[in-house]
């Protein structure tokens, strides 16, 4: 097997993480990217392409989570008509 089958081979293989492991936004998102690869060349056999699905989907709800929850610390400072600055949630319209 060649270094280039070696290293598809271990991007495209499902990775099995504990709830005592801690992820970063930045590394599941990271992750995802390589099963959307993964996916898209189409060269995963079926079952391989079944696990690598479940695992993007629980990385976008991570990362969805995430991006919620960094949303509600978000908070927005506007100028109330008698000048005097007020701090509000950010809310998405």
């Amino acid at each position: 097997m060649t270094d280039t089958e070696k290293n598809t081979q271990s991007t495209t293989e499902p990775t099995k993480k504990t709830n005592k492991e801690e992820k970063s936004f930045e590394t599941a998102l990271a992750r995802l990217n390589e099963i959307v690869s993964a996916l898209e060349g189409g060269s995963a056999p079926l079952d391989q392409s079944l696990a690598l699905y479940e695992e993007g989907i629980s990385l976008v709800r991570f990362c969805t989570e995430k991006l919620d929850a960094a949303e509600a610390q978000i908070k927005v400072l506007t100028r109330a008509e008698n000048g005097d600055i007020v701090e509000r949630d950010f809310a998405t319209e």
